[in-house]
């Protein structure tokens, strides 16, 4: 498996395991599966995971904000989940950056091959 997949793992687990404690903070979060399928190429999958994880922190810093009577949330918030999104949300950008730079084509696939 790689870093990503255990990371997904790791965080699915624990937001499962904070649920069956306290579902009513999660409660109300809409999760439905994105309206494209398909991507032209890298640079247009990753400007989407960079929306789609922007869009995440912004539904955990609202959920940190409205529960801050919980300190058990708030400290699983930003110890498990909120440090870790915005590293993931600069590391997509730097990502951006080189796909830019890099080009399509050849540039994209030489890209691809560093991974």
């Amino acid at each position: 498996l790689d870093s990503t997949t255990l990371t997904f793992t790791k965080t699915t687990s624990c937001i499962c395991n904070f649920m069956t404690g306290d579902a009513t903070a999660l409660s109300g979060i809409d999760c439905d599966k994105s309206m494209r399928d398909s991507w032209f190429n890298g640079l247009l999958a990753m400007e989407d995971t960079l929306v789609l994880e922007r869009y995440v922190n912004e539904e955990l810093l609202k959920i940190h904000s409205g529960h801050d009577d919980d300190a058990h949330l708030s400290h699983v918030l930003e110890h498990d989940f909120l440090d870790e999104q915005v590293n993931a949300i600069k590391e997509i950008g730097d990502k951006i950056s080189q796909l830019k730079r890099a080009g399509k084509g050849l540039g994209e696939y030489l890209f691809d091959q560093k991974l």
